[in-house]
């Protein structure tokens, strides 16, 4: 018996010391559980940091002068960040703002026109009327100064901010290039501003709700309900194994994966899979000779699989690039991003119902992200929501919206997520 052994079993059988052990034990598991909990919290406020960086540049401004910093102004300090030359530079602040806070300007919809930038908050599912939506600080805010009206007829924005405090019924916004307290088309004699509204100030168009926490539960809950729907399984119970789905044929093109993505998303699914890891999708397409080349240059090149319906050897090709390391984090990472994508668009179509929310996102996986709004599909028929006036759990599901047309052929799956739904607790939503 070696050393070692002799004084682990000493160890062992003394109750002191294993009482001892016993507690460093828990105390570790404990602190681990605790820093779970309190990066899980900050996750919750994951924009403050961009309102705190605001509140910086404001106060670095009541400090110094843009000739103490050989600046011609204060904006150049954040156009020559973005190697742009000195311009009405309201979206180059916040811009700046968000990557000195250490974040990607590209997953908060960065443009340097306003336009430009809530139509990216849109596609990123992100975008929040504000007639409807009380803002967080860390918040994007949008301004129309012809006023929501105006703002919902054309879709205009003048002007971006960034929210650093919500208090009552009024939000306090830093934001650049200000003069007068409105967007300045004088760049050189506009400064970082900042000041008080009430929430419903007819210039303020829109927020972008970067950072705005979607509760866990209600994420988790839409994961397992979509999946279910999808390959039988709840999200939290796949096996590796389980990430293989492919079906050459789903209703006019392929679709794959726990989510069932369809056409070109299954494409993009693939390639958010090779940029994880090129390697190992490339190793894999190599042992499916020229069939797996075909499959590369599919994911690399601007290739249309709207009504792609692949082989069998392709299937199982794309199957083996599923089941790698990268095709199941590609798979994590999308299913996610999706049920926050269809948790905010409900909540945007004014659905705050729980199982409401979880049931319409689950249509909306099936039947696209544009599938609430009116006259949607080509043969004419309104969006699976539209003309649901009360948007209740159970007002949704009786009005059969989603049900496919007379003949219901998706009754099993909405009884199936109706019963499944009811029959939670609230908690499992938060």
């Amino acid at each position: 018996m070696t050393t070692a052994v002799k004084y682990f079993l000493l160890i062992i059988n003394n109750k002191k010391a294993r009482n001892t052990i016993i507690g460093i034990v828990i105390g570790v598991i404990a602190a681990v559980l605790f820093l779970l909990m309190f990066t899980y919290e900050s996750t919750q406020q994951n924009a403050a940091p961009i309102a705190e960086k605001a509140k910086e540049e404001y106060s670095f401004w009541q400090t110094h002068t843009p000739g103490s910093q050989n600046l011609s102004c204060q904006g150049e300090r954040y156009c020559s960040y973005f190697k742009s030359s000195v311009t009405d530079w309201c979206c180059y602040f916040v811009g700046y703002c968000i990557q000195e806070s250490g974040y990607e300007t590209k997953d908060f919809g960065f443009a340097p026109g306003t336009i430009m930038w809530t139509n990216n908050l849109k596609e990123l599912g992100k975008l929040k009327s504000a007639d409807n939506y009380t803002p967080q600080v860390g918040n994007l805010i949008f301004f129309d100064y012809g006023g929501r009206s105006h703002y919902k007829a054309t879709g205009n924005v003048d002007h971006i901010g960034i929210v650093v405090e919500v208090k009552d019924n009024s939000v306090t916004v830093i934001a650049g290039n200000e003069y007068n307290g409105q967007t300045s088309n004088w760049a050189t004699v506009s400064y970082v501003n900042k000041y008080t509204l009430q929430l419903n100030d007819d210039s303020i168009a829109c927020y972008g709700a970067v950072g705005s926490a979607i509760e866990k539960g209600l994420a988790n809950v839409t994961r397992n309900v979509i999946t279910h729907n999808e390959v039988g399984i709840f999200y939290s119970e796949l096996d590796n194994s389980d990430f293989g789905s492919v079906t050459a044929n789903d209703n006019g093109a392929l679709s794959v994966g726990a989510y069932g993505w369809h056409g070109n998303n299954a494409l993009s699914l693939l390639r958010k899979a090779y940029s994880i890891s090129n390697a190992e999708i490339n190793r894999v397409a190599l042992s499916y000779s020229n069939t797996g080349r075909k499959v590369i240059a599919a994911i690399t090149n601007g290739s249309d699989w709207s009504s792609y319906v692949p082989d069998s050897y392709t299937c199982s090709c794309i199957k083996a690039m599923l089941l790698t390391n990268a095709g199941i984090e590609a798979q994590n990472q999308t299913s996610t991003e999706n049920a926050e994508e269809y948790i905010a668009i409900c909540q945007e179509n004014n659905i705050n119902d729980k199982r409401a929310i979880v049931y319409c996102a689950d249509i909306l996986n099936q039947f696209g992200t544009g599938s609430f709004d009116k006259n949607v599909y080509g043969n004419g028929h309104n969006g699976v929501l539209y003309g649901v006036s009360n948007a209740t759990f159970d007002s949704v599901y009786s009005s059969k919206r989603a049900w496919s047309d007379s003949n219901y052929s998706y009754e099993t799956r909405r009884k199936w997520t109706y019963d499944y739904l009811k029959g939670l607790s609230d908690t499992d939503f938060s």
